[in-house]
């Protein structure tokens, strides 16, 4: 049964932090976790939630927009947007990645903060250099992902799709820049525990399906596409990074 009553008040983002529409997204997230937000219930519409979190309408598009297509909310015309009655379902489906410190290396969240900055805009490069035996590799990896057997595994063939793009700007500074990316995650093994333990299949088929929409960009020469889609990518991954702990 649908409920439609208004969400309680939720909590507005620092005015510290520039409310964009990653930590828009990690807000409504959490405000799930914490139970103000439940399957079913309808959202308050784009100008209360700005309101709300303190945030602009143009970040609570973007941030519902994400997941929207995540299949978190749904939209009905003339109704407004409601949570889908699997959210805590999809939950299990994302990749939950520990945000520990560390003195040596960056953490994974300044990792991808940095990432955001750049690697949406060089997806046009991506488009413009790649070559066909290129994109077959990135398919290839794609289906070592679905099938990798341990969580050490998993993380790895991600970052083999991700050094293939960057190869295939062919430029050497970037692809100098993903090397860099591995080593630090390496190092610290991927923030992880128990990496020799079994990847979780949902989690497999959530990556490979946000990570194959990637490629079919790529491989469709659409530049805009393949940016939008970065971009979505790693702010769902920034926001995701401490929402359960």
């Amino acid at each position: 049964m649908t409920m439609t009553t208004a969400l309680p008040q939720l909590t507005a983002i620092s005015t510290k932090d520039r409310a964009t529409p990653s930590l828009v997204y990690r807000s409504l997230l959490r405000s799930i976790k914490d139970g103000l937000m439940v399957p079913g219930a309808k959202l308050p519409n784009e100008r209360e939630l700005a309101q709300q979190l303190n945030a602009s309408r143009t970040a609570v598009r973007s941030a519902l927009a994400m997941m929207e297509r995540q299949g978190l909310v749904r939209r009905r015309v003339g109704s407004g947007t409601f949570l889908t009655d699997d959210a805590h379902d999809i939950f299990g489906r994302m990749d939950q990645t520990n945000a520990a410190s560390h003195e040596a290396v960056p953490s994974f969240a300044e990792i991808v903060e940095g990432r955001l900055l750049f690697e949406p805009a060089m997806m046009h490069l991506v488009v413009s250099r790649v070559q066909e035996h290129e994109i077959v590799e990135m398919r290839r990896i794609l289906e070592v992902i679905l099938g990798a057997p341990t969580w050490e595994d998993f993380k790895e063939s991600i970052y083999a799709l991700h050094r293939q793009m960057f190869a295939s700007t062919k430029n050497k500074f970037l692809e100098q820049i993903m090397v860099s990316i591995l080593d630090d995650r390496r190092a610290v093994l991927f923030d992880g525990h128990d990496t020799d333990k079994p990847a979780p299949s949902p989690v497999k088929q959530q990556s490979y399906k946000d990570l194959k929409s990637i490629v079919d960009a790529i491989a469709d020469r659409n530049g805009k596409r393949a940016e939008e889609l970065v971009s979505n990518h790693l702010m769902r991954t920034l926001a995701t990074i401490t929402i359960w702990q």
